[in-house]
């Protein structure tokens, strides 16, 4: 299934690369288990999110939409 371009887009700073929990390196994960704003969000939870390394935002969303 392919995603769309839109739903890759980080919509905080427009660039591509919202990555899975289990698509993010060691060193990514570690940056988003101690950022504020995840911090508190329980480990299960987290794996259902969606991270733009870049700016750090975080998207519950899941949704697949093919094309």
């Amino acid at each position: 299934m392919r995603k769309l371009i839109h739903e890759m887009l980080c919509p905080r700073c427009l660039t591509t690369g919202l990555k899975l929990w289990d698509e993010l390196s060691a060193d990514e994960r570690m940056i988003i288990e101690r950022h504020p704003s995840t911090a508190a969000i329980a480990p299960e939870e987290r794996k259902k999110h969606r991270f733009c390394m870049r700016c750090l935002y975080f998207d519950a969303d899941r949704s697949e939409t093919v094309v």
